[in-house]
């Protein structure tokens, strides 16, 4: 019969009696370090740890996303929020993306300002604030490419190749004339 080379430890005695017992789970040493201090929240309540925004949602503890606000507002709702109508897909959600109401709170809407004598007004405004907008992305746009630094390129193969200035001086005035053309299309 041989010896054991090693005599066995008293956690590894326990952790066999603990296995022949049927205490698969219990502890055969004692360890002390660093234990967190245990906060206990509740349903709705929000909290900062770790860098991030935290909060319990039925029951379950979530992150807050930064882009959470911007989720609800691309959610599409079942019930119109002025007539309580129940909306649907096909007529309702182009209305609901710019308006936030239903199809037929626009249609009310519109025949009022009929009735009224202000719908041409109306229908201008829209139209030249599409206008404004196309002037302001057009603007950003030519002001981007006047400012992008063309010293060179890089081309698939690897050479750098060198292009002339631009002359900002005819892009500046060509952007004056075709804002100038789209003014003229307000109406």
């Amino acid at each position: 019969m041989s010896q054991l080379k090693k005599e066995f430890q008293q956690k590894d005695v326990q952790r066999l009696r603990n296995l022949i017992q049927g205490k698969t789970g219990d502890k055969t040493s004692v360890s002390s370090g660093y234990v967190k201090k245990q906060n206990d929240y509740k349903e709705g309540d929000t909290w900062q740890e770790d860098g991030r925004t935290w909060t319990i949602k039925n029951g379950v503890k979530q992150t807050v996303s930064k882009l959470q606000e911007l989720r609800k507002a691309s959610l599409f709702p079942i019930f119109c929020d002025k007539c309580s109508k129940k909306m649907s897909e096909k007529y309702d959600k182009p209305i609901y993306d710019v308006h936030k109401h239903c199809f037929d709170c626009q249609l009310k809407f519109e025949a009022k300002l009929k009735l009224e004598g202000k719908f041409e007004d109306y229908v201008n405004q829209i139209h030249n604030s599409e206008i404004d907008g196309m002037i302001d992305n057009y603007e950003r746009w030519v002001d981007d490419l006047i400012n992008e630094s063309n010293d060179g390129f890089v081309t698939e193969q690897g050479d750098v190749e060198r292009w002339s200035k631009v002359n900002t001086d005819s892009i500046v005035k060509q952007k004056e004339e075709a804002i100038e053309a789209l003014k003229k299309l307000k109406k």
